[in-house]
């Protein structure tokens, strides 16, 4: 009989720790498959995943793709009626689809530690044997039947990886996929903005999503992502900002204000892995804006200027610009631009 391994996670995001349970694996027990199986939405989690269903799978391929014993199962997210994830009829499912093999089901040691939580978690017993990962060397007490296997520990979580993507603990292809469509963005900024701050940053997110869906449609996800991030070091320091930007033009950017969207760019490009050179302009000139403007960075200085907290002490008519945007984007732009430079004359 053969041997399958069933891995189930959220996996928001995959990581190098979901390789090396694999690599684990293979060294200790022969299998003719390994099912990777993402969670809808698992009933022992506080939150429902942050990626969407289709941006998890598409990072699996991209870590295990390569793998030939490897197969990524879209059963269970994508199940008819169902709202949450529960291992049991997952289980079923694939008792019923391999009835000749040897079903293992992977779990942490903190997940066998509440295994007893689980909806009828006898009834799981019957159909696959546990192969349990340990993770450091704590003793456990081992009060259900289970297969225990040492993994080498890697000491960051998916949720800190979805604050600060770090490379030592994604492949450069997860990462790139991260940053090149905008998940996680609210998790990363978070920590770096007041409430206001924060909710402002949402409000120019939204008018730029706006403005482009009637501008230039193909550049929807790039300006959200350039709006997100347009204000991240808006609340730091004089001291931070200046120990960030080594040169600038001083009489383009003659106060620290005025060079926030720089250290802005430079935050966003370090520690959330962000490469493309149209939002990094984006964000750079935000603020004050450089002399040949595209069309992404003139959206985002726009939404930053007519979000709909502006008042009129703000901005004389916003609406008015906004409309016009949404029609001649380079003349509602340079109009905008003309207004408000007497706040920085």
């Amino acid at each position: 009989m053969d041997n399958i391994i069933l891995l189930g996670g959220v996996f928001d995001p995959v990581h190098i720790g979901h390789l090396l349970i694999y690599k684990t694996i293979k060294k200790h027990l022969q299998f003719k498959k390994f099912i990777i199986i993402p969670s809808k939405n698992p009933p022992l989690k506080d939150h429902q995943p942050y990626a969407p269903i289709a941006d998890r799978i598409n990072m699996l391929k991209l870590l295990f793709g390569r793998y030939r014993d490897i197969e990524i199962s879209t059963h269970e997210v994508f199940v008819k009626n169902k709202i949450v994830s529960y291992t049991i009829d997952t289980l079923k499912y694939f008792h019923k689809k391999y009835p000749n093999a040897h079903l293992y089901f992977v779990i942490g040691s903190d997940r066998y530690l509440d295994f007893k939580q689980w909806k009828s978690w006898r009834d799981i017993l019957q159909l696959v044997k546990l192969l349990v990962v340990k993770r450091n060397h704590k003793k456990i007490v081992k009060s259900i039947p289970a297969t225990f296997l040492n993994v080498k520990p890697i000491m960051i979580s998916s949720s800190q990886l979805r604050i600060e993507p770090n490379n030592r603990y994604l492949t450069t292809s997860v990462s790139d996929y991260i940053s090149s469509h905008g998940l996680y963005i609210s998790n990363q900024i978070r920590p770096l903005l007041s409430f206001k701050r924060y909710e402002h940053t949402l409000r120019v997110a939204k008018l730029a999503v706006e403005l482009t869906k009637a501008i230039a449609p193909k550049l929807i996800k790039k300006a959200y992502i350039a709006a997100m991030y347009h204000d991240i070091a808006k609340e730091f320091s004089q001291t931070k900002i200046k120990s960030m930007i080594e040169k600038w033009d001083k009489k383009m950017f003659p106060t620290i204000h005025t060079m926030h969207g720089l250290a802005s760019a430079i935050y966003a490009q370090k520690f959330f892995n962000i490469k493309d050179p149209q939002i990094l302009d984006a964000v750079s000139y935000h603020v004050i804006p450089n002399v040949h403007s595209s069309t992404l960075t003139m959206i985002i200085y726009c939404a930053d200027k007519l979000e709909p907290a502006r008042t009129k002490k703000d901005v004389s008519n916003r609406l008015k610009y906004i409309k016009l945007a949404k029609h001649n984007l380079k003349l509602a732009f340079t109009m905008l631009k003309q207004e408000m430079s007497k706040h920085y004359n």
